[in-house]
């Protein structure tokens, strides 16, 4: 009777934690789902604008997001098995949120060159146009003889203009693709320039010093706040480096405890938001929006 007894204790102890374990399992798929749906259809959407539309890739925004969560499980698993349970937490979420800096980054460095190639560019539009050329044949020169990645672009428009899209659609759709100022300007001003007549060469020469001004005032701007985003670098690096510092010279034992005491959790919980707050505040003062 009493080992009857003892074998329904263990079972009791080890039924209970295992339905409690399913129960929070269910309760986070339950009210977890949508958020995740959300997150991977809106990751998908980021994928597929900036992989397809802004940097021209053959790359199916699909196969994407699904790389990207096999890189959260992987950075997971890895940070599990040197670190624990927190080393999970910390790999899964370098997982989330790593990839859209990156592809974003990406971005920003192709619109750079786009942007740096324009003048050039339409320098090359307006000899075009001189030279006896209209303004399609001009832009096939540029999309023939151009630079990388601008030669990509101006390809690109042609080749939807060929498909049967009217220049004016097709100009739009480029400038809302590239998601340049510069270029919305030079496409607005070519399609005021189809609507209303004049000296096309004239117009390019224009448009050209009008954005080199443009983008003068912009790397005079970026000039001015060089030091202060050098800060918000220097401060975001210095908690992780601090900590690092901390862990192998000076109080190895007082950085575990951040780890394994609930305290601790929370002292580097309020640490971990402050520094993300900082880092963001410092970047939205530094950003000027001319």
């Amino acid at each position: 009777m009493i080992q009857v007894l003892a074998a329904a204790d263990i079972t009791s102890e080890q039924v209970v934690p295992s339905l409690l374990i399913f129960i929070g399992v269910a309760v986070a798929v339950f009210f977890g789902y949508r958020p995740v749906t959300e997150f991977l259809r809106d990751r998908e959407q980021e994928y597929d604008r900036v992989l397809r539309r802004s940097l021209l890739l053959a790359i199916s925004p699909r196969a994407a997001t699904i790389l990207s969560i096999i890189l959260i499980f992987l950075l997971g698993f890895l940070g599990y098995a040197m670190v624990g349970f927190w080393g999970a937490i910390i790999g899964g979420a370098v997982g989330v949120f790593v990839p859209a800096p990156i592809v974003r980054y990406l971005r920003r460095r192709r619109l750079d060159r786009l942007e740096n190639q324009l003048v050039p560019g339409i320098q090359t539009l307006a000899s075009g146009v001189r030279a006896g050329l209209n303004l399609v044949q001009s832009m096939q020169l540029v999309g023939r003889d151009g630079p990388t990645p601008l030669r990509q672009e101006f390809e690109h428009l042609l080749r939807e203009y060929e498909y049967g899209l009217p220049l004016e659609g097709a100009m739009r759709n480029s400038a809302v693709r590239i998601g340049s100022g510069d270029f919305r300007l030079l496409f607005a001003a070519l399609e005021t320039h189809r609507e209303r007549g004049g000296d096309l060469g004239q117009t390019l020469d224009r448009i050209a010093e009008s954005i080199r001004e443009i983008q003068r005032l912009e790397s005079r701007v970026k000039t001015l706040t060089a030091q202060g985003r050098a800060t918000a670098r220097w401060l975001g690096a210095m908690p992780p480096i601090v900590l690092v510092i901390f862990y192998f010279l000076i109080d190895p034992e007082g950085v575990r405890l951040l780890v394994v005491d609930d305290i601790g959790n929370l002292v580097l919980l309020a640490i971990a938001v402050l520094w993300i707050a900082g880092f963001l505040w410092i970047r939205k003062i530094m950003s000027v929006d001319i």
